[in-house]
C-alpha cells in the first residue's frame, strides 16, 4: 500500500480529544502530536500559569483548534463540567499524575523512600491524584464518548505498574499498578459500547516530574546503562503512540498496556538500584 493510501489511518481531522496534565511533559507532547494530525484538543491542567504558557507556545494554526481547561482532576465536579462544556469526545487521554517522592533505590530516597519512612498522608495524596483522579477522568469523559457512539480512552500508566521499581515511590508504584488493572477492567466493560481502553507505560522519560530528577546528569548516566537503547526517553517519544491509539489504526486493540521504555523491561538488571 502506498504512503498516500496509509495516511487516512492516522488522520485525526474532525476528531476531538482531551488530555489531562497537558501543560508540560508527556501530556503536552501528546496534545501537540494530536494537533499535528488534525485533532481539536482540550488541554487540561491544574497549573494555570503553565497551561497558559503552553497555549501561547503552540503554533497559530494549532491554537485555533485548542482550548485550555483549568482543572484539578481530583475535583470530579469541575472536571465533569469542563468536559461537558467541551462537548462530544473521540478520545480522552488520562495522563495527569504525581511522583510521590524518590524511591528507595535512588540516592535521594535511600532513607525517605523506605517502607518504614512512608507517610500515609503522602500516600493518600498520590492515590487521590494518580488513581482517584484517573477514575474521575474516565467517569467525566464517558458521557461525551457515548454521545459520539464510542471512542478511545488512553491512560498513562508506567513500567512501575508492570514490575517492582526501586526508582519510584511506593505510592507511585501502587497507583500505577492499580491503573493497569483499571484499564483492563474498563476495557472489558466498555468494549460492547465501542469504547477501547488502553494504557501507555512510559519508562524513564525526562520530564519535570519528581522535581526533574531525570535531568540530573549523574542520575541519567546511572539509568542509561539499564536501557537497551542507551538513552532516557523524551516526551516526544510518546507522541506517535498517542496518535496511533487515537486513530483508526488501533480499532482492534483494547486492554493493552504498551511500554515506551527503550527496552528497559527487557533488561534483567532493570531492578537494580542506581
Amino acid at each position: 500500500m502506498s504512503a498516500k493510501g496509509m495516511t487516512p489511518m492516522f488522520d485525526l481531522n474532525g476528531h476531538r480529544a482531551a488530555v489531562t496534565g497537558a501543560a508540560s511533559g508527556i501530556g503536552n507532547a501528546m496534545a501537540r502530536a494530536l494537533l499535528a494530525h488534525g485533532a481539536e484538543v482540550l488541554m487540561v491542567d491544574r497549573d494555570t500559569a503553565s497551561l497558559d504558557k503552553a497555549m501561547q507556545d503552540l503554533a497559530p494554526s494549532h491554537q485555533a483548534r485548542t482550548r485550555a481547561g483549568h482543572a484539578d482532576i481530583t475535583d470530579a465536579d469541575r472536571l465533569r463540567k469542563l468536559l461537558a462544556e467541551f462537548g462530544s469526545l473521540d478520545a480522552i487521554f488520562a495522563n495527569a499524575g504525581i511522583s510521590g517522592g524518590p524511591g528507595f533505590g535512588t540516592p535521594a530516597g535511600r532513607e525517605s523512600g523506605t517502607i518504614e519512612r512512608q507517610s500515609m498522608d503522602n500516600w493518600r495524596m498520590v492515590m487521590d491524584v494518580n488513581l482517584i483522579g484517573t477514575a474521575n477522568t474516565l467517569q467525566a469523559a464517558l458521557p461525551m464518548l457515548r454521545r459520539g457512539g464510542g471512542g478511545r480512552i488512553v491512560i498513562t500508566a508506567s513500567v512501575a505498574g508492570v514490575q517492582a521499581e526501586p526508582f519510584v515511590s511506593y505510592a507511585y508504584a501502587m497507583t500505577k499498578t492499580a491503573v493497569v488493572r483499571l484499564v483492563q477492567q474498563a476495557a472489558l466493560e466498555l468494549a460492547s459500547q465501542g469504547i477501547t481502553v488502553n494504557a501507555i507505560a512510559p519508562g524513564f522519560i525526562r520530564t519535570g516530574i519528581a522535581d526533574g530528577r531525570l535531568h540530573d546528569p549523574q542520575t541519567s548516566a546511572s539509568l542509561r546503562r539499564l536501557i537497551p537503547l542507551g538513552r532516557l526517553g523524551e516526551p516526544t517519544d510518546l507522541g506517535g503512540l498517542a496518535v496511533f491509539l487515537a486513530s483508526r489504526c488501533s480499532d482492534y486493540i483494547t486492554g493493552a498496556v504498551i511500554p515506551v521504555d527503550g527496552g528497559y523491561l527487557l533488561n534483567p538488571k532493570g531492578n537494580l538500584t542506581c
